[in-house]
Protein backbone atom coordinates (compact mmCIF):
# COMPACT_ATOMS: atom_id res chain seq x y z
CA UNK A 1 0.00 0.00 0.00
CA UNK A 2 1.38 3.60 -0.90
CA UNK A 3 2.42 6.17 1.74
CA UNK A 4 -0.05 8.46 1.84
CA UNK A 5 -0.21 11.91 3.80
CA UNK A 6 -3.48 11.15 5.19
CA UNK A 7 -2.41 7.41 6.03
CA UNK A 8 0.34 9.04 8.09
CA UNK A 9 -1.94 11.04 9.93
CA UNK A 10 -4.81 8.77 10.66
CA UNK A 11 -1.82 5.95 11.71
CA UNK A 12 -0.79 8.90 13.96
CA UNK A 13 -4.37 9.70 15.00
CA UNK A 14 -4.81 5.88 15.94
CA UNK A 15 -1.47 5.95 17.85
CA UNK A 16 -0.04 3.32 15.46
CA UNK A 17 2.72 6.64 14.65
CA UNK A 18 4.42 8.42 17.62
CA UNK A 19 4.49 12.04 16.76
CA UNK A 20 8.32 12.06 15.84
CA UNK A 21 8.20 9.03 13.27
CA UNK A 22 4.92 10.37 11.34
CA UNK A 23 6.51 14.24 11.14
CA UNK A 24 10.08 12.35 9.90
CA UNK A 25 7.25 10.53 7.12
CA UNK A 26 5.73 13.39 6.63
CA UNK A 27 9.15 15.58 5.93
CA UNK A 28 10.31 12.82 3.72
CA UNK A 29 7.27 13.26 0.95
CA UNK A 30 7.93 16.81 1.08
CA UNK A 31 11.43 16.62 -0.10
CA UNK A 32 11.43 13.76 -1.89
CA UNK A 33 7.96 13.33 -3.71
CA UNK A 34 7.60 14.49 -7.21
CA UNK A 35 3.72 15.35 -7.11
CA UNK A 36 3.48 18.98 -5.58
CA UNK A 37 -0.54 17.67 -4.63
CA UNK A 38 1.30 15.16 -2.57
CA UNK A 39 3.84 17.57 -0.60
CA UNK A 40 1.12 20.97 -0.24
CA UNK A 41 -1.22 17.69 1.58
CA UNK A 42 1.83 16.81 3.64
CA UNK A 43 2.33 20.27 4.47
CA UNK A 44 -0.98 20.59 5.81
CA UNK A 45 -1.27 16.81 7.30
CA UNK A 46 2.18 18.57 9.05
CA UNK A 47 0.02 21.37 10.18
CA UNK A 48 -2.20 19.63 12.21
CA UNK A 49 0.65 17.74 14.45
CA UNK A 50 1.91 19.17 17.60
CA UNK A 51 5.50 20.31 17.50
CA UNK A 52 8.09 23.24 18.13
CA UNK A 53 11.78 21.70 18.38
CA UNK A 54 14.52 23.07 16.95
CA UNK A 55 14.40 20.43 14.46
CA UNK A 56 11.42 21.08 12.63
CA UNK A 57 11.89 24.60 12.71
CA UNK A 58 14.95 24.09 10.47
CA UNK A 59 13.35 21.86 8.40
CA UNK A 60 10.10 24.44 7.62
CA UNK A 61 12.94 27.94 7.61
CA UNK A 62 14.94 25.46 5.14
CA UNK A 63 11.82 24.76 2.75
CA UNK A 64 10.46 29.12 3.08
CA UNK A 65 13.98 29.85 1.48
CA UNK A 66 14.47 27.61 -1.19
CA UNK A 67 11.78 25.63 -2.12
CA UNK A 68 10.88 26.65 -6.02
CA UNK A 69 7.06 25.73 -5.42
CA UNK A 70 5.78 28.94 -4.86
CA UNK A 71 2.24 27.52 -3.13
CA UNK A 72 4.90 25.19 -1.43
CA UNK A 73 6.15 28.26 0.18
CA UNK A 74 2.98 29.80 1.28
CA UNK A 75 1.89 27.00 3.16
CA UNK A 76 5.23 27.08 5.00
CA UNK A 77 4.61 30.64 5.88
CA UNK A 78 1.59 30.21 7.76
CA UNK A 79 3.05 26.41 8.98
CA UNK A 80 5.67 28.25 11.19
CA UNK A 81 3.86 31.38 12.11
CA UNK A 82 1.16 28.38 13.39
CA UNK A 83 3.90 26.69 15.08
CA UNK A 84 6.91 29.15 15.96
CA UNK A 85 4.98 32.56 16.63
CA UNK A 86 8.25 34.78 17.70
CA UNK A 87 10.70 32.36 15.34
CA UNK A 88 9.31 32.76 12.81
CA UNK A 89 9.80 36.19 12.69
CA UNK A 90 13.42 35.91 11.02
CA UNK A 91 12.48 33.57 7.88
CA UNK A 92 9.64 35.41 7.08
CA UNK A 93 11.32 38.81 7.63
CA UNK A 94 13.90 37.19 5.02
CA UNK A 95 11.25 36.57 2.59
CA UNK A 96 9.88 40.03 2.38
CA UNK A 97 13.14 40.90 1.71
CA UNK A 98 13.84 38.64 -1.21
CA UNK A 99 11.14 37.13 -2.44
CA UNK A 100 9.52 37.82 -6.42
CA UNK A 101 6.24 36.16 -5.90
CA UNK A 102 3.22 38.46 -5.23
CA UNK A 103 1.15 35.51 -3.41
CA UNK A 104 4.42 35.37 -1.09
CA UNK A 105 5.04 38.68 -0.36
CA UNK A 106 1.39 39.17 0.31
CA UNK A 107 1.09 35.78 2.89
CA UNK A 108 4.16 37.12 4.72
CA UNK A 109 2.74 40.43 5.05
CA UNK A 110 -0.27 38.89 6.21
CA UNK A 111 1.56 36.72 8.40
CA UNK A 112 3.43 39.38 9.86
CA UNK A 113 0.12 41.85 10.50
CA UNK A 114 -1.42 38.49 12.55
CA UNK A 115 1.45 38.02 14.76
CA UNK A 116 1.20 41.60 15.78
CA UNK A 117 3.82 41.83 18.07
CA UNK A 118 6.35 44.82 18.28
CA UNK A 119 8.87 43.06 16.59
CA UNK A 120 6.35 42.18 13.47
CA UNK A 121 5.58 45.83 13.67
CA UNK A 122 9.24 46.76 13.15
CA UNK A 123 9.73 44.59 10.65
CA UNK A 124 7.00 46.49 8.38
CA UNK A 125 7.48 49.74 9.86
CA UNK A 126 11.61 49.06 8.73
CA UNK A 127 10.48 47.68 5.52
CA UNK A 128 8.40 50.86 4.53
CA UNK A 129 10.89 53.16 5.76
CA UNK A 130 13.53 51.85 3.22
CA UNK A 131 10.71 52.35 0.73
CA UNK A 132 9.95 55.80 1.15
CA UNK A 133 13.52 56.55 0.90
CA UNK A 134 13.81 55.10 -2.87
CA UNK A 135 9.98 55.07 -4.37
CA UNK A 136 9.37 58.44 -5.52
CA UNK A 137 6.59 57.46 -8.09
CA UNK A 138 4.29 55.92 -5.05
CA UNK A 139 3.22 58.84 -2.62
CA UNK A 140 4.98 57.27 0.62
CA UNK A 141 6.53 60.87 1.56
CA UNK A 142 3.23 62.56 1.38
CA UNK A 143 1.25 59.88 3.55
CA UNK A 144 3.98 59.80 6.29
CA UNK A 145 3.81 63.87 6.36
CA UNK A 146 0.47 63.63 7.16
CA UNK A 147 1.06 60.73 9.77
CA UNK A 148 3.88 59.39 11.48
CA UNK A 149 5.07 56.24 10.09
CA UNK A 150 5.34 54.30 14.04
CA UNK A 151 1.84 55.90 14.71
CA UNK A 152 0.33 53.52 12.63
CA UNK A 153 -0.88 49.91 13.39
CA UNK A 154 0.29 47.13 12.11
CA UNK A 155 -2.74 46.36 9.95
CA UNK A 156 -2.70 49.70 8.45
CA UNK A 157 1.48 48.92 7.99
CA UNK A 158 0.28 45.56 6.32
CA UNK A 159 -2.27 47.09 4.18
CA UNK A 160 0.10 50.05 3.20
CA UNK A 161 2.35 47.98 1.59
CA UNK A 162 0.56 45.49 0.06
CA UNK A 163 -0.70 48.17 -2.10
CA UNK A 164 2.67 49.06 -2.63
CA UNK A 165 3.21 45.26 -3.86
CA UNK A 166 0.19 45.06 -5.41
CA UNK A 167 0.92 48.13 -7.92
CA UNK A 168 4.47 47.77 -8.55
CA UNK A 169 3.93 43.86 -9.32
CA UNK A 170 1.26 44.92 -12.01
CA UNK A 171 3.62 47.48 -13.42
CA UNK A 172 6.37 45.17 -13.78
CA UNK A 173 4.14 42.57 -15.32
CA UNK A 174 1.82 44.81 -17.44
CA UNK A 175 4.38 47.78 -18.51
CA UNK A 176 1.52 51.33 -17.99
CA UNK A 177 -1.71 51.09 -16.12
CA UNK A 178 -3.81 53.85 -14.52
CA UNK A 179 -4.66 53.68 -11.05
CA UNK A 180 -5.58 56.35 -8.18
CA UNK A 181 -4.34 56.42 -4.48
CA UNK A 182 -6.02 58.41 -1.20
CA UNK A 183 -4.45 60.05 0.96
CA UNK A 184 -3.60 56.53 3.01
CA UNK A 185 -1.58 54.94 -0.15
CA UNK A 186 -4.43 52.41 -0.62
CA UNK A 187 -5.99 51.86 -4.31
CA UNK A 188 -9.10 53.06 -5.18
CA UNK A 189 -9.16 53.21 -8.11
CA UNK A 190 -7.70 50.30 -11.00
CA UNK A 191 -8.17 50.01 -14.33
CA UNK A 192 -6.75 46.97 -15.91
CA UNK A 193 -8.30 47.21 -19.37
CA UNK A 194 -6.91 45.52 -21.78
CA UNK A 195 -3.46 44.66 -20.12
CA UNK A 196 -4.15 40.46 -21.00
CA UNK A 197 -4.90 39.89 -24.34
CA UNK A 198 -4.85 36.51 -24.38
CA UNK A 199 -6.69 36.19 -20.36
CA UNK A 200 -4.18 34.28 -19.13
CA UNK A 201 -2.50 35.91 -16.39
CA UNK A 202 -4.58 38.47 -14.90
CA UNK A 203 -7.33 35.69 -13.20
CA UNK A 204 -4.57 34.66 -11.50
CA UNK A 205 -4.82 37.78 -9.18
CA UNK A 206 -8.19 38.73 -9.20
CA UNK A 207 -8.77 37.30 -6.24
CA UNK A 208 -6.40 39.10 -4.40
CA UNK A 209 -7.59 42.28 -6.04
CA UNK A 210 -10.83 41.85 -5.32
CA UNK A 211 -9.98 41.39 -1.50
CA UNK A 212 -8.54 45.35 -1.21
CA UNK A 213 -10.50 46.97 1.12
CA UNK A 214 -10.46 50.21 -0.53
CA UNK A 215 -10.58 49.43 -3.88
CA UNK A 216 -14.13 51.47 -4.88
CA UNK A 217 -13.73 51.15 -8.97
CA UNK A 218 -12.05 48.44 -11.03
CA UNK A 219 -12.05 48.36 -14.63
CA UNK A 220 -11.22 45.31 -16.59
CA UNK A 221 -12.62 45.07 -20.27
CA UNK A 222 -11.05 43.69 -23.47
CA UNK A 223 -8.99 41.25 -21.57
CA UNK A 224 -10.79 37.73 -23.08
CA UNK A 225 -11.32 36.70 -19.92
CA UNK A 226 -12.43 33.29 -20.23
CA UNK A 227 -14.29 32.84 -17.08
CA UNK A 228 -13.88 35.17 -13.11
CA UNK A 229 -12.76 33.36 -11.06
CA UNK A 230 -14.19 32.38 -7.34
CA UNK A 231 -13.99 35.56 -5.06
CA UNK A 232 -12.65 34.00 -1.57
CA UNK A 233 -13.32 37.23 0.77
CA UNK A 234 -16.47 39.62 1.07
CA UNK A 235 -15.63 42.91 -0.29
CA UNK A 236 -17.50 45.84 0.77
CA UNK A 237 -15.42 48.52 -0.58
CA UNK A 238 -16.04 47.22 -4.72
CA UNK A 239 -18.88 50.10 -6.06
CA UNK A 240 -18.16 49.12 -10.11
CA UNK A 241 -16.93 46.36 -11.76
CA UNK A 242 -16.28 46.54 -15.67
CA UNK A 243 -16.01 43.12 -17.40
CA UNK A 244 -17.21 44.27 -20.55
CA UNK A 245 -15.62 43.53 -23.68
CA UNK A 246 -14.20 39.53 -22.51
CA UNK A 247 -15.15 35.95 -23.46
CA UNK A 248 -17.05 35.46 -20.24
CA UNK A 249 -19.51 32.73 -20.62
CA UNK A 250 -20.48 31.73 -16.77
CA UNK A 251 -20.22 34.01 -14.33
CA UNK A 252 -19.42 32.76 -10.57
CA UNK A 253 -21.76 32.11 -7.77
CA UNK A 254 -19.28 34.29 -5.72
CA UNK A 255 -20.30 37.10 -7.56
CA UNK A 256 -22.60 38.30 -4.87
CA UNK A 257 -19.46 38.43 -2.00
CA UNK A 258 -19.08 42.41 -3.99
CA UNK A 259 -21.64 43.14 -1.45
CA UNK A 260 -21.99 46.72 -1.94
CA UNK A 261 -22.10 46.17 -5.78
CA UNK A 262 -23.94 49.11 -7.59
CA UNK A 263 -22.21 49.34 -11.35
CA UNK A 264 -21.88 45.62 -12.81
CA UNK A 265 -21.19 46.08 -16.74
CA UNK A 266 -21.08 42.80 -18.50
CA UNK A 267 -21.29 44.03 -21.99
CA UNK A 268 -19.92 41.99 -25.30
CA UNK A 269 -19.35 38.80 -23.42
CA UNK A 270 -21.08 35.06 -24.46
CA UNK A 271 -22.79 35.18 -21.09
CA UNK A 272 -25.52 32.11 -21.83
CA UNK A 273 -26.64 32.02 -18.09
CA UNK A 274 -26.80 34.09 -15.10
CA UNK A 275 -26.16 32.47 -11.28
CA UNK A 276 -29.02 33.46 -8.87
CA UNK A 277 -26.43 34.82 -7.02
CA UNK A 278 -26.70 37.84 -9.27
CA UNK A 279 -29.97 38.62 -7.04
CA UNK A 280 -28.28 39.01 -3.95
CA UNK A 281 -26.33 42.33 -4.73
CA UNK A 282 -28.16 44.35 -2.64
CA UNK A 283 -27.31 47.54 -3.62
CA UNK A 284 -26.90 46.98 -7.66
CA UNK A 285 -28.35 50.21 -9.58
CA UNK A 286 -26.87 49.37 -12.65
CA UNK A 287 -26.76 46.35 -14.59
CA UNK A 288 -25.64 46.02 -18.36
CA UNK A 289 -25.69 43.01 -20.09
CA UNK A 290 -25.83 43.46 -23.66
CA UNK A 291 -24.73 42.26 -26.46
CA UNK A 292 -24.61 38.10 -24.18
CA UNK A 293 -26.52 35.00 -25.81
CA UNK A 294 -28.94 34.96 -22.68
CA UNK A 295 -32.40 33.01 -23.58
CA UNK A 296 -33.30 33.69 -19.65
CA UNK A 297 -32.58 35.54 -16.89
CA UNK A 298 -32.88 34.76 -13.19
CA UNK A 299 -35.60 35.47 -10.72
CA UNK A 300 -34.11 35.95 -8.42
CA UNK A 301 -33.30 39.66 -10.35
CA UNK A 302 -36.49 41.34 -8.82
CA UNK A 303 -34.53 40.89 -5.49
CA UNK A 304 -32.42 43.68 -6.81
CA UNK A 305 -34.52 46.44 -5.84
CA UNK A 306 -32.12 49.42 -5.86
CA UNK A 307 -31.80 48.55 -9.73
CA UNK A 308 -32.53 52.03 -11.13
CA UNK A 309 -30.77 50.56 -14.87
CA UNK A 310 -31.62 47.63 -16.76
CA UNK A 311 -29.67 46.37 -20.11
CA UNK A 312 -30.40 43.26 -22.17
CA UNK A 313 -30.04 44.89 -25.26
CA UNK A 314 -29.27 42.16 -28.00
CA UNK A 315 -29.57 38.61 -25.91
CA UNK A 316 -31.89 35.75 -27.28
CA UNK A 317 -35.01 36.60 -24.93
CA UNK A 318 -38.23 35.99 -25.41
CA UNK A 319 -40.13 36.83 -22.22
CA UNK A 320 -39.46 37.46 -19.16
CA UNK A 321 -41.84 36.06 -16.64
CA UNK A 322 -41.69 38.11 -13.28
CA UNK A 323 -41.84 41.36 -12.45
CA UNK A 324 -38.57 43.74 -11.86
CA UNK A 325 -38.82 46.25 -8.77
CA UNK A 326 -41.31 49.28 -10.05
CA UNK A 327 -38.43 51.85 -9.82
CA UNK A 328 -36.67 51.01 -12.68
CA UNK A 329 -35.84 54.05 -14.80
CA UNK A 330 -34.42 52.67 -17.59
CA UNK A 331 -34.85 49.44 -19.34
CA UNK A 332 -33.37 48.00 -22.71
CA UNK A 333 -34.86 45.10 -24.24
CA UNK A 334 -34.04 45.69 -27.91
CA UNK A 335 -32.83 43.30 -30.71
CA UNK A 336 -34.02 40.09 -28.87
CA UNK A 337 -36.82 37.69 -29.86
CA UNK A 338 -39.87 39.35 -28.22
CA UNK A 339 -43.00 38.96 -30.24
CA UNK A 340 -45.36 41.17 -27.69
CA UNK A 341 -44.33 43.37 -24.60
CA UNK A 342 -43.74 41.89 -21.82
CA UNK A 343 -46.33 41.96 -19.35
CA UNK A 344 -44.32 42.81 -16.36
CA UNK A 345 -43.43 45.92 -17.73
CA UNK A 346 -46.80 47.42 -16.89
CA UNK A 347 -45.60 47.62 -13.37
CA UNK A 348 -42.96 49.63 -14.39
CA UNK A 349 -44.43 52.77 -12.98
CA UNK A 350 -40.75 54.40 -12.72
CA UNK A 351 -39.72 53.75 -16.09
CA UNK A 352 -38.62 56.49 -17.85
CA UNK A 353 -36.77 55.27 -20.83
CA UNK A 354 -37.58 51.87 -22.56
CA UNK A 355 -35.80 50.29 -25.67
CA UNK A 356 -37.81 47.92 -27.38
CA UNK A 357 -36.45 48.04 -30.36
CA UNK A 358 -35.55 45.11 -33.34
CA UNK A 359 -37.83 42.77 -31.78
CA UNK A 360 -40.53 41.34 -33.72
CA UNK A 361 -43.85 43.51 -32.48
CA UNK A 362 -46.78 43.75 -33.85
CA UNK A 363 -48.29 46.08 -31.72
CA UNK A 364 -48.11 48.31 -28.90
CA UNK A 365 -50.66 47.30 -25.41
CA UNK A 366 -53.17 49.69 -24.17
CA UNK A 367 -51.89 49.87 -21.19
CA UNK A 368 -49.01 51.80 -22.15
CA UNK A 369 -49.97 54.58 -20.79
CA UNK A 370 -49.64 53.12 -16.90
CA UNK A 371 -46.01 54.15 -18.03
CA UNK A 372 -46.98 57.76 -17.07
CA UNK A 373 -43.19 59.11 -15.98
CA UNK A 374 -41.65 57.85 -19.95
CA UNK A 375 -39.56 60.11 -21.49
CA UNK A 376 -38.08 58.03 -24.34
CA UNK A 377 -39.39 55.42 -26.24
CA UNK A 378 -37.49 53.35 -28.71
CA UNK A 379 -39.48 50.98 -31.05
CA UNK A 380 -37.93 50.83 -34.43
CA UNK A 381 -37.10 48.25 -36.71
CA UNK A 382 -40.02 45.64 -35.55
CA UNK A 383 -43.75 44.57 -37.35
CA UNK A 384 -46.40 47.59 -35.85
CA UNK A 385 -48.92 48.55 -38.11
CA UNK A 386 -51.12 50.56 -35.80
CA UNK A 387 -50.57 52.52 -32.47
CA UNK A 388 -53.31 52.28 -29.65
CA UNK A 389 -54.65 55.93 -28.79
CA UNK A 390 -53.40 55.02 -25.27
CA UNK A 391 -50.08 55.88 -26.43
CA UNK A 392 -51.15 59.67 -26.84
CA UNK A 393 -51.59 59.84 -22.93
CA UNK A 394 -48.35 58.83 -21.99
CA UNK A 395 -47.92 62.75 -22.14
CA UNK A 396 -44.41 62.78 -19.96
CA UNK A 397 -43.05 61.39 -23.23
CA UNK A 398 -39.87 63.88 -25.23
CA UNK A 399 -38.19 61.04 -27.45
CA UNK A 400 -40.49 58.73 -29.56
CA UNK A 401 -38.46 56.64 -32.08
CA UNK A 402 -40.64 54.88 -34.62
CA UNK A 403 -38.37 54.15 -37.64
CA UNK A 404 -38.88 51.37 -39.98
CA UNK A 405 -42.54 49.66 -38.94
CA UNK A 406 -45.48 49.37 -41.03
CA UNK A 407 -47.32 52.69 -39.93
CA UNK A 408 -49.72 54.74 -42.22
CA UNK A 409 -51.60 57.13 -39.77
CA UNK A 410 -50.98 58.54 -36.04
CA UNK A 411 -53.58 58.61 -33.51
CA UNK A 412 -55.40 61.80 -33.06
CA UNK A 413 -54.51 61.19 -29.34
CA UNK A 414 -50.84 62.54 -30.25
CA UNK A 415 -52.16 65.91 -29.94
CA UNK A 416 -51.41 65.53 -26.31
CA UNK A 417 -48.02 65.20 -26.59
CA UNK A 418 -46.99 68.57 -25.65
CA UNK A 419 -43.44 67.15 -24.21
CA UNK A 420 -43.04 65.47 -27.30
CA UNK A 421 -39.27 66.82 -28.68
CA UNK A 422 -37.85 63.68 -30.77
CA UNK A 423 -40.05 61.99 -33.27
CA UNK A 424 -38.98 59.73 -36.01
CA UNK A 425 -41.16 58.34 -38.37
CA UNK A 426 -38.43 57.54 -41.17
CA UNK A 427 -39.22 54.12 -43.52
CA UNK A 428 -43.00 53.76 -42.78
CA UNK A 429 -45.98 53.81 -45.03
CA UNK A 430 -47.15 57.83 -44.00
CA UNK A 431 -48.54 59.23 -47.50
CA UNK A 432 -49.97 62.26 -45.19
CA UNK A 433 -49.45 63.97 -41.86
CA UNK A 434 -52.71 64.90 -40.26
CA UNK A 435 -53.12 68.80 -39.18
CA UNK A 436 -52.49 68.78 -35.58
CA UNK A 437 -49.25 68.02 -36.02
CA UNK A 438 -48.55 71.97 -35.56
CA UNK A 439 -49.98 71.25 -32.28
CA UNK A 440 -46.91 69.22 -31.03
CA UNK A 441 -45.36 72.57 -29.66
CA UNK A 442 -42.06 70.98 -28.02
CA UNK A 443 -40.98 69.20 -31.51
CA UNK A 444 -37.29 69.97 -31.88
CA UNK A 445 -36.52 67.10 -34.52
CA UNK A 446 -38.95 65.50 -37.03
CA UNK A 447 -37.79 62.96 -39.13
CA UNK A 448 -40.21 61.30 -42.76
CA UNK A 449 -37.23 59.74 -44.08
CA UNK A 450 -38.69 56.97 -46.75
CA UNK A 451 -42.28 57.42 -46.96
CA UNK A 452 -44.63 58.45 -49.35
CA UNK A 453 -45.60 61.76 -48.64
CA UNK A 454 -46.25 64.28 -51.38
CA UNK A 455 -47.27 67.26 -49.68
CA UNK A 456 -47.18 68.78 -45.95
CA UNK A 457 -50.07 70.17 -43.70
CA UNK A 458 -49.14 74.29 -43.74
CA UNK A 459 -50.05 73.50 -39.84
CA UNK A 460 -46.18 72.23 -40.22
CA UNK A 461 -45.12 76.12 -39.89
CA UNK A 462 -46.82 76.48 -36.05
CA UNK A 463 -43.31 74.21 -34.67
CA UNK A 464 -41.70 77.05 -33.46
CA UNK A 465 -39.34 75.11 -31.73
CA UNK A 466 -38.71 72.85 -34.78
CA UNK A 467 -34.73 72.47 -35.37
CA UNK A 468 -34.58 69.62 -37.97
CA UNK A 469 -36.99 68.08 -40.85
CA UNK A 470 -35.83 65.24 -42.77
CA UNK A 471 -37.45 64.76 -45.64
CA UNK A 472 -35.29 62.61 -47.71
CA UNK A 473 -36.73 59.41 -49.69
CA UNK A 474 -40.09 60.86 -50.17
CA UNK A 475 -41.99 61.95 -53.20
CA UNK A 476 -41.25 65.83 -53.33
CA UNK A 477 -39.90 66.85 -56.40
CA UNK A 478 -38.94 70.56 -54.93
CA UNK A 479 -39.17 72.07 -51.76
CA UNK A 480 -42.91 73.05 -50.64
CA UNK A 481 -42.73 76.87 -50.63
CA UNK A 482 -43.94 77.33 -46.83
CA UNK A 483 -40.59 75.56 -45.97
CA UNK A 484 -38.31 77.56 -47.97
CA UNK A 485 -39.89 80.44 -46.43
CA UNK A 486 -39.53 78.70 -42.72
CA UNK A 487 -36.02 77.71 -43.74
CA UNK A 488 -34.96 81.58 -43.93
CA UNK A 489 -37.15 82.91 -41.64
CA UNK A 490 -35.99 80.51 -38.36
CA UNK A 491 -32.85 78.93 -39.40
CA UNK A 492 -34.87 75.49 -40.05
CA UNK A 493 -32.71 72.73 -41.21
CA UNK A 494 -34.88 70.72 -44.01
CA UNK A 495 -32.95 67.78 -45.12
CA UNK A 496 -34.59 66.89 -49.14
Amino acid sequence: MPLTPKAIYDDFINNELDKFFAIELLQTLIENTESIETRIESIRILDKIPFNDDLNFKFLEHLLISDLNEEIRILTCKVLKNHYFDKALAPISWLLEHEKSLKCLVTAISVLSEINTDESKSILVEKLRMLSKKESKYNFKEIFKKKKLDSFNIQDLAYILLNYYLISFLKIKYGYIKYELDDCGYITKLDLSNVDPQGISLPLLLDLIFSLKHLRFFDLRFNHLLKLPDISNESNSILSLDLSYNNLITLSESIDKLRSLKILNLKSNRLRSLPKSLGYLSSLEILNLRNNVLAKIPESLKSLQMLKVLDLHGNKLKSIDFKFNSFIRELELGWNNFLKFPPSIKSLTSLERLGISGNKLKEIPKWIDSLNCLKELELYDNRIEELPESLGLVTSLQKLNLRNNQLRRLPPSFIHLKSLKYLNLSWNNFTSLPEWIGKLSSLEELNLWGNKLETLPYSITSLSSLKVLDLNFNKFEQLPPLLKELESKTGLIIKL
